[in-house]
């Protein structure tokens, strides 16, 4: 039985290779793979990569966020920066925090894609009748393509990621900045590899290369270090919750009234602060699921709460 999964992203990728016995084809709108040299590829486990049979590197990560304030105001300004509103549910802590993280390599996505029967161009029409599919595009986007008539209120903010290669760099650490006045709101280091992400959309390269020089100043890092930056527009760089039981809804709506597709993913399910390592125990759910033509609301539910 073939599996249709659509998008190519991580998600898509993963599932595809943990599903190969079921003749997996991915669908993919655009003619190449999608670009995830923006991404800060850290895991909190090596299983994603013990699951693909692709090395990680393990290391140890260091996490702080620049005061400003106090760490109240800090928290607030920090979720007003990203995403718009003063929420309390963005917890930043003061000091350093030390924590064990799984670096992917670089290519990952490519290697993911190793072997993988993938149709580029090929935008897929959700209808019912047809096969059910393993989607990973947003949820806003799902429920506009199969007319969901209920509205709900996504709140998301797209953003800006500059990439740069730091010379003579081997280290693993990331600084959140609440401040307002700041153009970008986090800076992290994998390796060599520094990524900025700004939620100031629309604005030059060069500004975004000068905020990276000095970023890498609050880094420690000589500005002549700095070369080869690059800048990636994100769609939705940040998302926030919605209404719990709504979000179950369409998934169940999706899935089992409409018959038309499973959700896999951050943004497929919404759920912020969901990692790839959460999405293996979300393929297994599918895969069971596949093959339980009874599949129901329970089952739907079950992964719809699946824990970030």
């Amino acid at each position: 039985m073939t599996i249709y999964i659509i998008g190519a992203g991580m998600a898509g990728l993963l599932a595809a290779n943990l599903l190969r016995k079921h003749d997996p084809v991915v669908l993919e709108a655009q003619p190449n793979l999608p670009n995830n040299h923006s991404a800060v590829l850290r895991f909190r486990s090596g299983m994603v990569g013990d699951v693909l049979g692709i090395p990680f590197r393990r290391v140890t990560m260091l996490k702080t966020t620049l005061p400003w304030r106090n760490p109240v105001a800090d928290s607030l300004a920090y979720s007003h920066k990203n995403l718009g509103r003063y929420e309390s549910d963005r917890s930043i802590s003061r000091g350093v925090e030390s924590a064990e993280r799984w670096i992917a390599p670089p290519d990952l996505i490519r290697r993911m894609a190793d072997g993988i029967k993938i149709e580029f161009n090929s935008k897929h029409r959700f209808m019912p009748g047809k096969p059910k599919v393993i989607s990973t595009i947003p949820m806003p986007d799902l429920m506009k393509a199969i007319g969901y008539e209920r509205t709900i209120n996504f709140r998301y903010a797209h953003g800006v990621s500059a990439v740069a290669t730091i010379a003579n760099c081997d280290a693993f650490v990331t600084i959140n900045v609440p401040d307002p006045k700041v153009k970008y709101s986090r800076i992290s280091i994998t390796g060599s590899r520094m990524i900025v992400e700004f939620p100031v959309t629309g604005m030059s390269d060069e500004f975004y290369a000068r905020h990276c020089d000095l970023a890498a100043h609050q880094m420690g890092i000589d500005m002549d270090d700095v070369g080869g930056i690059t800048v990636f527009n994100q769609d939705y760089a940040k998302i926030a919750p919605i209404d719990e039981a709504e979000r179950k809804s369409f998934i169940h709506w999706a899935s089992s009234v409409r018959g038309i597709a499973w959700q896999l993913g951050r943004f497929a399910t919404w759920r912020p602060g969901l990692q790839l390592d959460d999405l293996i125990h979300d393929v297994r759910l599918i895969e069971r699921w596949m093959t339980v033509p009874t599949a129901n609301y329970e089952m739907d539910i079950a992964h719809a709460a699946t824990k970030d």
